[in-house]
């Protein structure tokens, strides 16, 4: 209960506006976005929303840049995954790919998600999942694998350095399913040229 009180008492000091809360990678390497920065950025510049992420030490560096904006509450390395989990179940709207974190809302009416798919599918991950878009990588041919990759040999890793699965989803795929959560509280300006329809 009490970390449950906590977590609302975090999300009740930004006055009613989104809360999201992101986790930044998965427990394979396979499991990392490329394009975070890209969209913590559009989300800063036309919403109102703030951004908390989560993670180990490890994500922290996924974090560099962002210390100074008051909108983005850096959190890897510093919440425990109780935390963590406690704030996934208030927050408005979680994104990231196939993680604990978002399997713990799975079927929490009230909390909307979003999943970057990589190696499950829908019908074996998220098909009964509640409130829930799914991003899947259309164009990745070694989509869906269904392994955990702990190495790169037997993964399709990009120069970028990051699993081709995770670099076809792109930015605007992911904002234009952002933007099917947070219409009727953003700002006048979403609905702009940044908007992929």
């Amino acid at each position: 209960m009490g970390r449950e009180r906590d977590a609302r008492a975090e999300k009740a000091k930004h006055g009613g506006k989104p809360v999201i809360l992101w986790a930044l990678a998965g427990s394979s390497v396979h499991k990392v976005w490329p394009y975070i920065d890209i969209t913590f950025a559009r989300l800063m510049e036309v919403t109102d929303c703030v951004v908390y992420t989560s993670g180990d030490v490890t994500t922290q560096k996924l974090e560099h840049g962002w210390e100074k904006t008051d909108r983005m509450q850096l959190r890897s390395g510093k919440w425990t995954i109780r935390e963590t989990l406690a704030f996934a179940q208030v927050a408005d709207i979680v994104v990231g790919p196939e993680t604990g974190v978002l399997n713990s809302v799975a079927f929490n009416k009230d909390v909307a998600k979003i999943v970057l798919l990589s190696h499950s599918s829908v019908n074996n991950l998220s098909r009964d999942w509640y409130n829930t878009i799914l991003l899947i990588p259309m164009h990745t041919s070694c989509y869906p694998c269904h392994r955990l990759h702990y190495s790169w040999d037997n993964c399709r890793r990009e120069p970028e350095g990051v699993a081709a699965c995770q670099k076809d989803i792109t930015p605007d795929t992911m904002w234009t399913a952002l933007c099917q959560y947070i219409p009727d509280r953003k700002s006048t300006r979403l609905n702009s040229s940044h908007v992929a329809l």
